[in-house]
């Protein structure tokens, strides 16, 4: 075979990884928000974020570990049932359908409710651990980013006999460019919960949460 003919070859060979590489650099293009609730990686940076709002208060940091997969840390402290969860995720984009970005997340933590009833009467004192997986969609408005987010939380209890509680939860958020690396936004977010044996809520329960959003690109 003459060397025209194996480097034609090649070529044709190579064709596929260079349009897949091509997508994928597309798909990778830098963030005009690095958000920890967006699909996008953050690219090997780091952010941080904070909320507050009608029923819970918390914070996140989130680091870029490779171009595609992040690591968040999370504390978020739920003061209408009085439930603080300390957790991990991990997050990684998965496909784009232009506008939109697709990601996973998927976290783990620790499940402690403090037993409060000055809001839910029926609330009991709990403990377990918590895993939550999402599909997240996040798209580009102007400067800002939108990001949809779909949670299946478990929880296995582990008091009073065990148990579990499920809390599926849909929720939104936009947030926008403040001030340099401040951000600013809002969220929003329906949530429908129940559980069996031991946990603290076993009848069905829905529940509506509104939240402002403050982050800062750390590097």
């Amino acid at each position: 075979m003459r060397f025209p003919s194996v480097l034609l070859l090649l070529l044709l060979s190579a064709a596929p990884a260079a349009a897949r590489a091509a997508e994928e650099s597309e798909g990778l293009s830098a963030p005009t928000i690095p958000s920890i609730l967006g699909a996008e990686s953050l690219q090997g940076g780091s952010s941080v974020l904070a909320w507050a709002g009608y029923g819970r208060v918390g914070g996140a940091y989130g680091q870029g570990i490779s171009t595609w997969d992040d690591l968040v840390l999370q504390v978020d402290f739920d003061w209408a049932y009085t439930e603080f969860t300390p957790s991990i995720a991990w997050k990684r984009p998965f496909a784009w359908a232009s506008p939109w970005t697709m990601g996973l997340r998927l976290g783990v933590g620790w499940y402690v409710d403090l037993g409060g009833t000055w809001i839910h009467a029926f609330n009991e004192a709990e403990r377990g651990l918590a895993i939550n997986p999402a599909v997240i969609a996040s798209t580009h408005a102007g400067e800002g980013l939108v990001a949809l987010t779909a949670e299946a939380p478990i929880t296995i209890t582990r008091w009073r006999g065990g148990g579990y509680m499920v809390a599926p939860k849909a929720s939104v958020s936009f947030e926008t460019p403040l001030y340099g690396d401040l951000t600013m936004g809002v969220g929003a977010g329906l949530r429908w919960r129940a559980g069996a044996g031991g946990a603290p809520t076993v009848r069905g329960r829905t529940d509506l949460e509104l939240l402002v959003l403050i982050g800062h690109r750390v590097l």
